[in-house]
């Protein structure tokens, strides 16, 4: 990006779902989900600044990382954006990846929100969060999460989306597998009816009432169909149980896989025996610790 330009920043963090449940598939073609969102603290970047009017160019590091053109969801939500408000200004756009990519973690969907916030402030457009949230769901069902931030609760998609309490200071070590899992694969795979189909009445509870999450009812009924294809991410589970963390699970579709500590202590604890595997060691974050703020840096 330009040297000497104003620019915004808006760092942007991955998500791992704590539960996840299919109640089976939607007329829309989709899937009917309830899953509990929660944002850690590993992070993408994202600068902007002023472009030609009428255009959007991205400029991805590490390069080739991701696709830079308009496949792009941060490219996708910029256009998406331009068309919600009418407005023809263009914007350069930086992005830095971290968040490991097709694995579960919410990387590009975060990159999409970020992209709506950072926009949003560089266009200097007057929107109420519902109009940007209006937006989010075109992009990807992930996407309005990061706009709420913390722990939060979907339905539907995944994309219809309420904030709950924080969770207690807990820590989690990712296990990001060594290839990407197409989240349509996995899905086409799924074998629906195997499903229950029922509402996991404590989580539902929990939901409405507060109280301790009851970890133990916590799963994901996607990890069945992944392990069976992907058998190395069963190992990475068994590896991951073997630390004895509150919880081992596949994040969204995968391929990461997860443990839930108490703290920072037991995750680093955990991520010592683990270090074969180069685990990502990270906190859940509050609400307020993870919501997309766009500050001016002088680039």
């Amino acid at each position: 990006m330009r040297g000497g330009a104003l620019r915004l920043h808006v760092p942007c963090p991955a998500k791992v779902n704590l539960h996840l449940q299919v109640l089976g598939e939607r007329p829309d073609g989709y899937h009917e989900l309830r899953t509990l969102f929660a944002a850690v603290a590993i992070w993408d970047d994202l600068w902007f600044e002023d472009g030609p009017a009428g255009t959007i160019g991205l400029m991805v590091e590490p390069a080739g990382t991701v696709p830079d053109g308009s496949d792009n969801l941060v490219v996708k939500a910029a256009h998406a954006l331009s068309a919600k408000t009418g407005q023809e200004r263009g914007a350069r756009i930086a992005l830095r990846k971290r968040i490991p990519l097709a694995a579960g973690l919410g990387g590009g969907s975060a990159n999409a929100a970020a992209a709506l916030v950072g926009l949003a402030k560089l266009w200097d457009l007057r929107l109420e969060p519902s109009d940007l949230l209006s937006v989010a769901v075109t992009i990807g069902a992930d996407v309005p999460f990061f706009l709420a931030g913390g722990v939060a609760w979907g339905v539907g998609r995944g994309s219809e989306v309420t904030p709950v309490r924080d969770l207690p200071p807990w820590w989690v070590v990712l296990l990001p597998g060594p290839d990407p899992i197409p989240t349509a694969e996995v899905y086409r795979a799924l074998d629906v009816g195997a499903l229950d189909g029922e509402a996991d009445v404590e989580i539902y509870r929990w939901v409405e009432k507060g109280g301790e999450l009851p970890i133990g009812r916590c799963r994901n009924d996607l990890q069945p169909t992944v392990v069976k294809r992907w058998p190395e991410v069963g190992e990475r589970l068994r590896r991951v149980n073997g630390t004895r963390p509150l919880l081992a699970m596949l994040s969204g579709s995968g391929g990461t896989v997860f443990g839930l500590y108490r703290g920072e202590h037991e995750a680093r604890r955990a991520a010592e025996v683990l270090a074969v595997l180069h685990p990502l060691v990270a906190p859940i974050l509050t609400r307020g610790a993870s919501l997309l703020r766009p500050s001016a840096v002088e680039g």
